[in-house]
């Protein structure tokens, strides 16, 4: 039964750590794109290029912090949780938690992200806008209200929100 779930705990850290390393390849890909774009501005190019280069930095850094601020909270929530007891050794921001708050992050997340593609999505259209471009918006508002009706870790027992 331990090698079981060390094997689990292996496959977890794993996977937090291939979520760490995505967030840095997206901010190096997000630092390519705010070259580009400071290059076209400098060479006068097409502002609408220029724009979209920097929403779409903007989306990938925002994307990354999110993806890699996750990982580490999934490897203090299920790796090292068993070692930390009192959580002095680790910030506060990433101390264990139930798994209402992490599903409760991780939809906030999601949510974030969505309105920022959306925004980005926005600033790159064309003049003409067509009914598909509602489907994301509507796919926010969904998301909005089921999170608001999910249990929030310690503020569904009754205990208030948490700080931190």
């Amino acid at each position: 039964m331990r090698a079981a779930g060390l094997a689990l705990r292996a496959i977890i850290t794993l996977a937090a750590l291939g979520m760490i390393g995505s967030g840095l390849v997206l901010l190096g890909e997000a630092g390519t794109n705010l070259l580009a774009a400071a290059r076209a501005m400098l060479a006068h190019d097409h502002a609408q290029s220029t724009i979209s280069l920097v929403m779409k930095t903007i989306d990938e850094c925002l994307f990354a912090v999110i993806i890699t601020l996750l990982g580490a909270k999934v490897i203090a929530t299920f790796v090292i949780a068993e070692r930390v007891t009192a959580g002095d050794d680790l910030p506060s921001w990433i101390r264990p938690s139930e798994m209402g708050e992490l599903k409760s992050t991780f939809c906030q997340a999601i949510l974030v992200y969505l309105i920022v593609d959306f925004a980005t999505d926005m600033a790159t259209a064309d003049s003409k806008l067509e009914p598909g471009y509602l489907v994301l918006p509507a796919a926010i508002l969904l998301i909005a209200g089921a999170l608001k009706l999910m249990p929030h870790g310690a503020a569904a027992g009754g205990n208030g929100d948490k700080a931190g």
